[in-house]
């Protein structure tokens, strides 16, 4: 790969990423927000859709490809297209 399509590929990060914390997960350039509900919450991605299951689940931000999820998870499911 060239320099310059490694600067661009850095620049514009089109990748799907998902990072666990403490009641919280962040995640980044998904496609979709399918349903959402205080105890399950559905995402789609390019080849996935996946499904987190807890309890007191909100959305804390929500930007165009990024979302924060709050609340006591207790399962993540990945569903393949």
């Amino acid at each position: 790969m060239k320099k310059i399509e490694k600067l661009k590929n850095f620049i514009m990060d089109n990748e799907f990423r998902m990072t666990f914390f403490e009641n919280r997960i962040h995640v980044i350039n998904y496609q979709e927000l399918i349903s959402l509900s205080d105890e399950k919450i559905r995402i789609k991605t390019t080849n996935l859709t996946i499904t987190f299951t807890g309890t007191q689940l909100v959305l804390s931000k929500l930007l165009d490809q990024e979302i924060m999820i709050e609340g006591t998870l207790t399962k993540v499911e990945f569903e393949h297209e």
